[in-house]
């Protein structure tokens, strides 16, 4: 691919402001080592072998069958009591027939009791026995932290797992309480017991590719409704502003609110289709500002001399728009795409933090604010999510500084 001296020019005066190539840098990387995050942070082993056979945990939901044993439950946690008394040859064999009468016909005996049939059970008649047979040989690859964005564990070493301090404390009676350090929380737990490093690189991942998202479709979206509206002009051009300026009378982050508290109460949605949602909801009022600046930059163009030769020669309009005046009408998209990056990502963010946004346990930087509002004395959320919040705007907002003063004639 040929660049042109042109372009050329604007990246050597980008990488001449050294503030805004370095942050460029910085964003890029910290972006891409959060994108394997699950083979960083997970509660689940990377490989696991049991007796030669080669299991894949991260990528694959496991049963005990399936892993060699005799139950067909699925693995909820490998850091369970369960798990590992399988893994030593300890199996659980539940006596249905304590609860249940053989002749019944729906008699089922691999069945598991429910509560009720738990507490029917007699004292005299054990419901369930283990037996004893040969250990597993058994090899593991853990993650550098075992612990995911929604781990759910007993831990035996923190007395509480709920806002657990990173750090170990004495008590006023000289007891000596551990810290969520020794667990693998290496910045503690948050209100539900989940790890806080693990859901803010999680959430950082999330923000970052959220806001990319809607900030690449919103700008497409805005040049597509602009560029019509300005190489057509007329009723459509008329029409068209007289629509925009209607929907962007309505409150924006009123409408967010509204929508997202609607679509929400409709029943319990996935982590993929929460973002979903979200992001056609945020992306209703993203294109506005785009659609103005090509709006104008189409206007402009469609009566140049480049223009009318094309419409003689009998170019396509779509052609003429996509080839010839979209090119040279590429400075508004490039100046505008980091700070539209930044806007959508603190969209998000006030979205969660409102309560409006993606629903726990969904890793969210907005959400992990609001609970550290909530518990001040928790400064191992509040502190670290606020860095990165605030670290996040400023690479971004010196990235945008680079490439305006990249594209403006009058910096050299």
């Amino acid at each position: 691919m040929r660049i042109s001296p042109d372009l050329k020019d604007k990246l050597r005066k980008f990488r001449k402001s050294k503030r805004s190539y370095y942050s460029l840098i910085a964003v890029t990387t910290l972006f891409l080592l959060t994108l394997p995050a699950e083979l960083m942070f997970n509660d689940r082993p990377l490989v696991l072998s049991i007796d030669g056979n080669w299991h894949f945990p991260v990528f694959k939901d496991y049963t005990y069958k399936g892993l060699g044993g005799s139950q067909a439950m699925a693995v909820t946690s490998y850091k369970s009591k369960f798990f590992n008394d399988f893994l030593e040859g300890r199996e659980p064999h539940i006596d249905v027939r304590v609860l249940f009468q053989s002749e019944e016909p729906n008699y089922d005996p691999e069945a598991l009791p429910g509560p009720e049939e738990l507490a029917r059970a007699k004292p005299d008649q054990p419901l369930v026995t283990y037996t004893q047979g040969e250990p597993h040989d058994v090899w593991m690859l853990w993650p550098l932290v075992r612990h995911s964005y929604k781990s759910s564990y007993t831990s035996t070493v923190l007395p509480a797992q709920r806002l657990a301090n990173p750090l170990g404390r004495t008590t006023g009676q000289g007891k000596d309480v551990p810290g969520a350090f020794e667990e693998g929380h290496y910045l503690g737990t948050d209100d539900f017991g989940k790890d806080v490093l693990a859901r803010l690189v999680y959430g950082f991942r999330l923000s970052v590719g959220f806001g990319l998202a809607v900030a690449f479709f919103g700008t497409a979206l805005g040049c597509i409704i602009g560029g019509l509206q300005g190489y057509f002009g007329g009723m459509t051009d008329l029409l068209g502003q007289r629509l925009t300026e209607i929907w962007g009378a309505i409150p924006q982050l009123l409408l967010l609110m509204l929508l997202m508290d609607s679509l929400s109460s409709q029943g319990e949605m996935s982590l993929f289709g929460s973002v979903l949602v979200l992001f056609f909801i945020v992306n209703l009022t993203s294109w506005m500002g785009m659609s103005a600046h090509m709006r104008a930059q189409f206007l402009r163009a469609r009566n140049l001399d480049y223009v009318r030769a094309a419409k003689a020669l009998g170019v396509s309009d779509p052609s003429i728009m996509a080839r010839h005046i979209l090119p040279n009408s590429i400075v508004p998209i490039i100046t505008f795409l980091p700070f539209s990056v930044s806007g959508s990502i603190m969209a998000l963010v006030g979205l969660d933090f409102l309560g409006f946004g993606l629903k726990y346990p969904a890793p969210s930087l907005g959400e992990m604010l609001a609970q550290g509002q909530q518990y001040l004395h928790a400064w191992w959320i509040l502190t670290p999510t606020f860095v990165v919040l605030c670290a996040l705007m400023i690479l971004l907002t010196f990235v945008g500084d680079g490439v305006r003063n990249a594209f403006d004639t009058r910096f050299k």
